[in-house]
């Protein structure tokens, strides 16, 4: 951040230039690193919200039998998205292939090799999805290379238009624009 945004975000927000790097420095050394491993993130919390769902709905199919359950506590446990039955988790590792997912009765690890470049991991990773929807959501579905490579390919297309296309709306042409725009959407 220049010392010019950093002034402007002093004076309209009233905090130090302390406190602005003690944030820039969390974000930056704590934040930035984590985020870097969540790869697809949005891909992976839709399929992941769609199993759980699925999987809700089937449990309060049986769980209508159950005479000592509390049904609307527990309905109001489930819809609340807080509690999982079926979660993914994205772990580096060093394989021998170059990735895999191993699925378990309340989810799914998908195991990726890390020495790989960003491109590369994203499109294993979405390969790995493809197969958890293939397993999880798609009834009647042949789990093979090609579907999950097929699904792949799907997922990642739409990821690419929306960085070549989309993405425009979303960003600010400047810093100066950024900080413009929250000092009119979000004002004090």
């Amino acid at each position: 951040m220049d010392n010019d945004i950093s002034a402007k975000i002093s004076e309209a927000w009233g905090v130090s230039s302390e406190t602005i790097n003690r944030y820039l420095s969390f974000f930056k050394d704590t934040i930035t690193p984590i985020i870097q491993t969540k790869y697809l993130s949005h891909l992976v919390a839709t399929v992941e919200n769609m199993v759980n769902r699925k999987r809700m709905l089937n449990f309060f199919r049986i769980a209508e039998n159950f005479q000592r359950v509390n049904r609307d506590q527990l309905r109001a446990l489930c819809a609340s998205e807080t509690f999982r039955f079926y979660s993914i988790i994205l772990e580096p590792v060093n394989l021998r292939r170059r990735a895999t997912t191993r699925h378990h009765p309340s989810g799914a690890i998908i195991y990726y090799n890390s020495p790989y470049d960003e491109k590369t991991i994203r499109l294993l990773i979405a390969h790995e999805i493809g197969h958890i929807v293939n397993k999880e959501l798609l009834e009647n579905a042949t789990d093979s290379e090609e579907t999950a490579n097929l699904f792949a390919y799907i997922a990642m297309e739409d990821k690419n238009k929306f960085y070549l296309e989309a993405g425009e709306k979303f960003g600010s042409r400047s810093d100066i624009q950024l900080l413009n725009d929250l000092l009119n959407i979000c004002p004090i």
